[in-house]
């Protein structure tokens, strides 16, 4: 919308009618953009910065062609950062073979240096003879490829980063999400030594984002340092997140019925009903008011909602904020359970895009209708908040109100179960007042409303008047929080 907004103290003060563009007044600067459009800033809830400005010291494996040319680029570009060579983004399920690499063809061309390369979700790691000897794993008994859990040793073997390697990737992530015309962050598996960086930062009043941060309570980690919640205006510890399962991709993702292409296994599942159930008492009890759980398969999801609902039947229950990180694949008797739980779906709408050639073979035609749901989700009454999960996905908020809108798949030329894609304002609001509503901060952040926080993007276009085309190819003019420039043209 075209608008006149005044600003001070960082709150949105007054609104007047512009008939040219965007204007916004400060106590101190005046800042015009004729022709342009202003919209409440969008919320990323589900990303992780510190992986986003890693990523500037690994190798990038997301456009290798094969197993061999990924160790071709390693070979090529690596520079190995104390003493590991670090890459990330190869997906086996766009060579031609569809085979997991081995330990092999890294043993070859590095056999004295550990490497570590991560599939593009995630959730499995490749790695060679040396980097198995670093985490203690005898290398007779793995090809090479940890999955989920398995990863853990390696993952405490690699060399911890300094406190100002890491302050660099958190002032080289947010900046970058800035020119996105994201203003706020749901930072999730936050490690406790990440916390002083973020703190520092914000005190100083440099980082050009807000962030939430969810620590990571897979292994109670959040108990054994001592976290509470706490924080301010641009930093705050807002919940914990632990998994139910792994990854699709890596056929980690618990499912009901088994794998379509891999009939001998289901999934994996990492924590029991009960085992979420205790930890979201025992989080709870310590005054988080903020829960979430990364659930892909739809049997993780039912487990989730099975907890959830345990959660709910608490005197203390009915007002902490439940959250699914991702709900990819949720079974049709689950839908309108999740709404009656108000449990909010956190998805990532970009993975739709990313997934659905592999997401057909996984899970077979059957059950191809229950994945990526986000029209049934909202018509039956579930809260949506949206996300990238960058730096699996790009952070590009408008890449992703493109997926949700066209669901147009890279490669293909038609809407991919387009039945499931939502309208333009739908998807807005999902990086607006859905995803603030993930934290319980919907009620000052995600609207152009009086006393609102003063956290806009300005865009060059009508966004709900774009096709899916018109909205990737729209430029962000300038970004704000808190009534600051944080980024502009």
């Amino acid at each position: 919308m075209f608008a006149e907004l005044h600003v001070e103290r960082g709150r949105i003060r007054a609104i007047l009618p512009c008939l040219t563009g965007t204007i916004l007044r400060t106590e101190t600067d005046s800042f015009e953009f004729p022709g342009c459009h202003v919209y409440p800033g969008f919320v990323d809830n589900h990303a992780h910065i510190v992986g986003l400005g890693e990523r500037r010291t690994f190798v990038s494996l997301h456009e290798a062609l094969d197993e061999s040319d990924c160790v071709q680029r390693l070979s090529t570009v690596a520079i190995p950062l104390n003493g590991w060579v670090r890459a990330m983004g190869w997906n086996q399920e766009h060579w031609s073979s569809r085979s997991m690499p081995t330990r092999l063809s890294l043993d070859a061309a590095f056999p004295n240096t550990p490497v570590v390369a991560m599939r593009v979700d995630g959730h499995a790691a490749w790695v060679n003879t040396a980097a198995l000897a670093e985490a203690g794993l005898n290398a007779t008994e793995h090809s090479g490829i940890l999955v989920d859990a398995e990863m853990e040793p390696l993952l405490q073997a690699i060399p911890a980063h300094s406190p100002e390697d890491i302050t660099s990737m958190i002032l080289a992530a947010t900046s970058y999400c800035a020119s996105m015309g994201i203003t706020e962050i749901h930072d999730m598996d936050v490690a406790d030594v990440w916390l002083e960086p973020f703190r520092l930062l914000a005190e100083q009043g440099t980082l050009p984002v807000r962030v939430q941060s969810f620590v990571s309570a897979h292994h109670d980690e959040w108990q054994t340092v001592g976290l509470l919640p706490a924080g301010g205006e641009f930093h705050r510890l807002a919940g914990v997140k632990f998994y139910a399962d792994g990854a699709l991709g890596s056929r980690g993702a618990l499912l009901r019925s088994p794998y379509s292409d891999d009939p001998s296994t289901n999934g994996v599942g990492l924590l029991s009903v009960a085992e979420m159930t205790r930890k979201a008492r025992e989080a709870m009890d310590a005054g988080w008011q903020a829960i979430a759980i990364h659930a892909i398969g739809d049997a993780a999801v039912r487990n989730v909602l099975d907890a959830y609902e345990a959660v709910r039947s608490w005197e203390d229950g009915s007002d902490v904020i439940l959250r699914i990180e991702h709900a990819q694949h949720v079974h049709p008797d689950d839908v309108q359970r999740m709404a009656d739980l108000r449990v909010f779906a956190c998805v990532q709408p970009s993975h739709c895009i990313s997934d659905a050639a592999m997401a057909e073979r996984r899970l077979g035609a059957d059950r191809l209708s229950w994945a990526y749901r986000w029209r049934s989700l909202l018509d039956a009454g579930v809260p949506i908040g949206a996300g990238s999960d960058f730096p699996i996905e790009s952070p590009s908020v408008l890449a992703g109100l493109s997926a949700f809108v066209d669901r147009v798949p890279r490669g293909m030329m038609q809407s991919w179960q387009g039945h499931e894609g939502i309208g333009i304002t739908e998807a807005i609001e999902a990086y607006t007042t859905g995803a603030h509503a993930t934290s319980g901060m919907e009620y000052r952040r995600g609207s152009l409303k009086i006393g609102y926080d003063a956290d806009m993007v300005i865009v060059d276009r009508d966004l709900e008047e774009c096709t899916a085309d018109e909205l990737i190819d729209t430029r962000i003019m300038a970004t704000f929080t808190a009534g600051k420039r944080r980024y502009s043209v």
